[in-house]
């Protein structure tokens, strides 16, 4: 079954939308570049899209100061491995979430237009990928919600309703991540290997805001990540343990370290972890969790 919204032509009027608000998004904001790729087992991030299609364009500014690499859309989601494997699928939901957790957090720390501009990534840079896959497997599509919260900064929204869409898109996100593809392994198997691959990807943009002159969008991106591996450890950290205790506690010791790197959502001055270390201890939670079946 065909989605509402599958087709790109009836969407070529989103790419003017969400440029007019990446043009709202203060120009030190900008700091887009390539950054480290993931390591194998997590969703890539991959080239910038052939804009000769009317897929809505990445927005410039803050969010997904990602490497390039990868095959599929953006982030190398390949709609057809994420309608099959229930990791690339929850890693793909969990990449939006993060975009509106960052967002939220750089919202609440008086950064409108930075939080609006993140609203706005996931619709061109993920959803539009991944909604006949969602409908496909059951759940619900929530593109209109989507646009709406990515305009909502933009067009003298209050603050309560600004939190009220974002909540509504994290219940979406929710609600999605409740429809995932058969798999042989065990929830608790996957949901290990995605708190690690988002923990590996907040690792790698701390690592690369370290090395960059204008690092507040890798840092940004980089909290959203951790923020995404927090909450998912939260709710399936003692399910793990049951399983392997062993990951239980490296996947603990790095949102740890992650929690530490990150305190806030606007980059700090200086950087006080120490990035090798945190990119390394991310690396031995996916050695771990890769075992886990």
């Amino acid at each position: 079954m065909k989605s509402a919204h599958s087709s790109l032509m009836a969407r070529a009027g989103v790419a003017a939308l969400i440029a007019g608000l990446s043009a709202c998004s203060p120009a030190v904001e900008d700091d887009r570049a390539a950054s480290p790729e993931p390591s194998a087992g997590t969703v890539e991030a991959a080239p910038t899209p052939d804009t000769t299609h009317d897929t809505p364009a990445p927005v410039a500014g803050e969010g997904d100061g990602e490497g390039e690499g990868g095959d599929g859309g953006e982030f190398g989601i390949d709609p057809a491995v994420a309608a099959t494997d229930p990791i690339v699928y929850l890693t793909a939901l969990e990449v939006m979430r993060a975009h509106y957790l960052a967002g939220m957090a750089a919202y609440d720390e008086g950064r409108e237009a930075i939080g609006g501009t993140m609203f706005s990534h996931p619709i061109s840079e993920i959803y539009i990928d991944l909604e006949d896959v969602l409908i496909d497997l059951g759940a619900p599509e929530f593109y209109e919600l989507l646009l709406e919260t990515s305009r909502a900064p933009f067009q003298d929204a209050s603050a309560e309703e600004v939190h009220s869409l974002v909540d509504q898109v994290l219940m979406a996100i929710d609600t999605a991540s409740q429809h995932t593809p058969e798999s042989e392994l065990s929830e608790p198997a996957i949901q290990a290997r995605v708190i690690a691959n988002m923990a590996e990807r907040a690792a790698l943009q701390y690592a690369f805001a370290a090395e960059s002159e204008m690092k507040s969008g890798p840092y940004l991106d980089g909290f959203g990540f951790y923020r995404s591996a927090e909450e998912i450890l939260s709710r399936h950290e003692s399910a793990i343990a049951a399983v392997d205790a062993d990951s239980a506690v490296r996947l603990r010791a790095v949102v740890d370290a992650l929690a530490a790197a990150y305190p806030v959502a606007t980059a700090p001055e200086q950087l006080g972890t120490d990035s090798d270390a945190l990119v390394a201890l991310a690396q031995s939670a996916q050695d771990q969790v890769a075992t886990l079946n």
